[in-house]
């Protein structure tokens, strides 16, 4: 009688490890919730035509850091996101701005920087594992709080119209 070879997981090869990883790899949880944001982002520039330019920039800022992490070069600047957090500090509770608003476009920018949180917990998380920490750096690291910042003042703007 013939055996039957057991079934397993897919794999894909990991090149900033250079290593075979499994789905569920911490890696790629990153790689996910950037991919996530990059739809939040692209729909932002649609129903948003105000911030359009804004998310755009986000979006270039995204692809950048990627490459960056890959490529291991300089992260890409994220000097126009320090100044969309500069001036007066918005930031509120999520749901009480969430509960004073009919507009879709304050949950869909606190959705947005909630994917950027989810993004910031898992590139800290690859930057412990040492075959990753080359990529996963605290310099490539800085344009992500200013990131979610922005999108957080967006929603308090939009919030309170």
């Amino acid at each position: 009688m013939e055996e039957k070879t057991q079934s397993k997981f897919p794999t894909f090869e990991c090149v900033i490890s250079n290593s075979i990883e499994d789905y569920d790899s911490e890696m790629e949880r990153f790689f996910l919730a950037r991919g996530k944001l990059s739809v939040e982002l692209a729909r932002l520039r649609i129903n948003d035509s105000q911030w359009a330019e804004n998310y755009e920039k986000m979006m270039i800022y995204l692809s950048g850091l990627v490459d960056s992490l890959i490529e291991l070069k300089e992260a890409p600047s994220h000097e126009f996101l320090i100044d969309l957090s500069l001036g007066e500090e918005l930031e509120d509770d999520t749901t009480q701005r969430l509960l004073r608003t009919r507009d879709p476009l304050v949950a869909d920018t606190a959705g947005a920087a909630l994917t950027v949180r989810d993004m910031m917990f898992w590139f800290v998380r690859n930057g412990k594992d040492q075959k990753l920490a080359k990529s996963f750096t605290p310099e490539r690291f800085q344009g992500l709080p200013f990131l979610r910042l922005a999108l957080v003042y967006r929603s308090v703007s939009l919030s309170k119209k």
